[in-house]
């Protein structure tokens, strides 16, 4: 009993912390931007609710001292500079961006004096140059551990398929003339493998299936896509397609491994994410600056593998792999 009395004193100690952390009497802005549509600012258990309930619990809620705008882009990035524009009007005290570096990139033009607290899909993207110590007004949380996060897809998928030469690279045109892209063309060279890329520029299905009938057209052996942009919004479309096309694919997207569609996916821990997001955001409304937020790093990453996906492509996965996987569905 007395433990249990220690914890529960000890966690009303820190929530009154937290919510002195507010000043008293003033109402903070918040522009929160999504690259995605407006829902994923309200469905349960994903990013930006949670992060609005633990800023709640540091003593900033919506409807009482804090004011949240809300821009969503529908997976449409022609709408970025639109929602990048809106959003620095608005003069929050803080904006926060879901994963896109492109969008990113248009509200930093938009403004280097509001903080922004991003989800920062690569550390080599150019966003941040000193993630220790950010010398600008962009901070946040990031999907990779580096460039070399490219290279390490293509060597897991082409330890699953070892015969594969021929492989497409499935992106939004920016990230695909990006960091990103040059990455992979570059890890391809390095082992052998002829990349293709396969860059979206709009976000329609039909665009996907296009783009799927071109990669049958250049006989690609196997597929690599990023969550980013559009992708995440066809993401079930373009699993469906590969397994039609029969083309082995790697994924940003473990849940899709998990949900019986994806063959492979290695990623970082997204749920862990949400409440060190929001943490940093509190820092900033309570009066921190950028520069002294380093930029938060994934310590966890989940290699998943379907054997049942496998098994409908004709393929047998290596022990080898499966030995390392973390989760292996069968």
């Amino acid at each position: 009993m007395r433990r249990r009395d220690l914890l529960a004193g000890l966690l009303t100690t820190t929530m009154a912390s937290a919510l002195r952390a507010a000043e008293p009497n003033k109402v903070y802005r918040l522009a929160a931007c999504t690259h995605l549509g407006i829902d994923r600012f309200s469905i349960p258990g994903t990013a930006f609710p949670r992060i609005f309930d633990r800023l709640s619990q540091l003593g900033y809620s919506e409807g009482k001292n804090l004011i949240v705008d809300r821009y969503a882009a529908e997976a449409h990035p022609e709408r970025y500079p639109e929602i990048a524009r809106k959003a620095v009007q608005a003069k929050p005290d803080v904006i926060v961006l879901s994963f896109d570096n492109q969008l990113i990139s248009e509200v930093a033009k938009e403004t280097s004096t509001i903080p922004i607290v991003a989800g920062i899909p690569s550390l080599d993207a150019g966003l941040v140059q000193n993630i220790a110590r950010p010398e600008g007004n962009i901070t946040g949380i990031a999907a990779d551990a580096g460039i070399e996060m490219q290279g390490k897809h293509l060597d897991i998928l082409r330890q699953a398929i070892p015969s594969a030469s021929h492989v497409a690279y499935l992106s939004n045109r920016y990230d695909w003339e990006g960091a990103w892209g040059h990455a992979i063309v570059e890890a391809g060279q390095a082992s052998g493998i002829s990349i293709v890329g396969i860059p979206i520029d709009h976000s329609a299905e039909e665009d996907y299936r296009r783009a799927f009938e071109t990669m049958a057209r250049q006989s690609v052996d196997a597929l690599m896509f990023n969550g980013l942009g559009a992708n995440f919004t066809h993401r079930e479309l373009i699993v469906e397609l590969a397994l039609k096309y029969r083309l082995p694919s790697i994924c940003w997207w473990p849940d899709l491994v998990r949900n019986g569609q994806a063959l492979l996916a290695y990623a970082p821990d997204y749920d862990a994410y949400p409440e060190p997001w929001a943490d940093m955001i509190g820092k900033i409304l309570k009066g921190a600056r950028v520069a002294d937020i380093p930029v938060e790093q994934p310590t966890k990453f989940i290699l998943a593998i379907n054997l049942k996906t496998a098994k409908a492509l004709g393929l047998e996965i290596p022990a080898s792999l499966l030995a390392r996987a973390d989760e292996v569905i069968e």
